[in-house]
């Protein structure tokens, strides 16, 4: 809800937060490369036309949820 707020100055970080802040950054890009090399080995022997079918059905089933949950939600 930052639209109608106003934002305040950003803050300067000290050296302790600075390299708490880098260490969970790494964490972080470390366990993305871990699980986008997973599923890369998983979907290594997939030709282009499978790929196509798998995001078209994760588009509709994720785009068809959202679609439920904004109707029900009015």
């Amino acid at each position: 809800m930052g639209l109608f707020w106003k934002r305040t100055k950003s803050r300067v970080l000290t050296d302790r937060q600075e390299l708490l802040a880098g260490r969970v950054a790494a964490a972080i890009v470390r366990r993305q490369t871990r699980v986008a090399n997973y599923l890369n080995r998983k979907t290594q022997y997939w030709n282009r036309t499978s790929k196509l079918v798998a995001l078209a059905l994760f588009c509709l089933v994720f785009g068809g949820i959202s679609l439920y949950l904004l109707l029900k939600a009015i």
